[in-house]
């Protein structure tokens, strides 16, 4: 059975809205694409997210970026399974002012941990952002 057929584009936005924070609801992060090893994501524009200077904040990019590779891994699995976040690493390299493509990789889906890479790029000027390392636990 293939599993984008079990977990789509559709089933990956609903998870959005079940199993993380109401906080984390409030990025409105939107799903673009899915495939077992690559998605893509869009954290839009909203004054909820930005700090002095009208960029960004970087909490919110990571959170984004975290909360896309959730999706990321359960559409490598195939299905919902309980994870977590072990590590994360994020290189800042210009702010985000209007808002952002997240697009994520898996580099290693082993049996009990899951390794990827995040890049965030600006949507209007499409330079990159930030680069983000990340490990996942599965439970």
């Amino acid at each position: 059975m293939d599993k984008q057929k079990t977990f789509g584009l559709n089933e990956a936005q609903k998870l959005l809205t079940t199993v993380t924070a109401p906080w984390v609801q409030e990025l409105d992060l939107q799903v673009n694409s899915i495939s077992n090893w690559k998605c893509k994501f869009t954290l839009s524009y909203s004054k909820k997210l930005v700090r002095a200077g009208d960029i960004i904040c970087g909490q919110a990019i990571v959170s984004a970026a975290d909360t896309a590779m959730i999706i990321a891994v359960i559409s490598a699995i195939g299905e919902y399974q309980e994870i977590t976040t072990v590590d994360i690493s994020c290189k800042y390299l210009r702010p985000l002012s209007s808002g952002g493509s997240v697009e994520t990789e898996i580099l290693k889906l082993g049996k009990r941990l899951v390794v990827g890479r995040i890049i965030v790029t600006d949507i209007e000027s499409d330079k990159l952002a930030a680069e983000i390392s990340c490990t996942y636990a599965r439970l």
